[in-house]
């Protein structure tokens, strides 16, 4: 595989709404399963709570298919560590300034 150093990073801005619903009724850790994919998963992306709830991250890329494979292994880390406190995650994300969503 050969990687093109002359491509660039790019710096994109990504707003998160993040919702965490438990798996049963009466069920707890709705709250710490948050509060971790806060502390442990969006840190990593510089994530900061904007007025409409939802998070703001930067992420850096070269290319489409390298944001794209960001953005599927993120949305796979919350809902795993969603799923270890017995929850599961409901996650919307989309690149600020374009019409691109996941």
């Amino acid at each position: 595989m050969v990687i093109d150093v002359s491509i660039e990073s790019r710096i994109g801005i990504i707003v998160l709404r993040l919702r965490i619903e438990h798996k049963a009724y009466r069920m707890r850790g709705r709250m710490r399963a948050f509060k971790n994919i806060e502390r442990y998963v969006l840190s990593q992306y510089g994530a900061t709570r904007i007025p409409s709830g939802e998070h703001q991250l930067k992420v850096s890329y070269r290319t489409d298919q390298d944001l794209d494979d960001l953005m599927d292994d993120l949305l796979f880390e919350i809902a795993g560590e969603a799923q270890l406190s017995d929850c599961f995650s409901e996650t919307e994300a989309r690149l600020e300034g374009t019409d691109r969503h996941w």
